[in-house]
């Protein structure tokens, strides 16, 4: 999934969202929804964010970032990045058990097994 990690400062997260949006121009994309942390590293991560348009919304941790990117997603109709469309369709599928009218041209035979494993091992856990 796109959760970027570069922006190690808050300094970092204007100069770390205009070069991803540059780098997606280059490619005729728009940078869309991004789940966004900043820390040194995973384990000192000080903030998070979900950016929407240019606009940057402070959240409570990142599985919150994480949360609010993939509704918005599905709200905005806004299509999964290429670096993580298979992460965003198993939460997709897997978690939020949402199916849409695109997932059979973007679902991966890895992805499936991986989605099917999930959901068999959560409805053993349930009973």
């Amino acid at each position: 999934m796109t959760v970027t990690f570069p922006a190690q400062t808050h300094g970092d997260i204007q100069t770390v969202l205009r070069k991803r949006k540059d780098q997606y121009q280059k490619f005729g994309l728009t940078l869309g929804v991004q789940a966004f942390v900043v820390g040194q590293s995973k384990d000192s991560i000080t903030d998070s964010y979900v950016s929407i348009n240019d606009v940057l919304y402070a959240v409570e941790n990142p599985l919150k970032a994480v949360d609010i990117a993939f509704k918005a997603m599905i709200v905005f109709d806004s299509p999964y990045h290429v670096e993580a469309r298979r992460e965003w369709l198993f939460l997709q599928r897997a978690i939020y058990d949402i199916e849409t009218r695109l997932d059979k041209k973007t679902l991966d035979a890895k992805t499936s097994v991986l989605i099917a494993a999930y959901k068999k091992f959560r409805s053993e856990k349930s009973q």
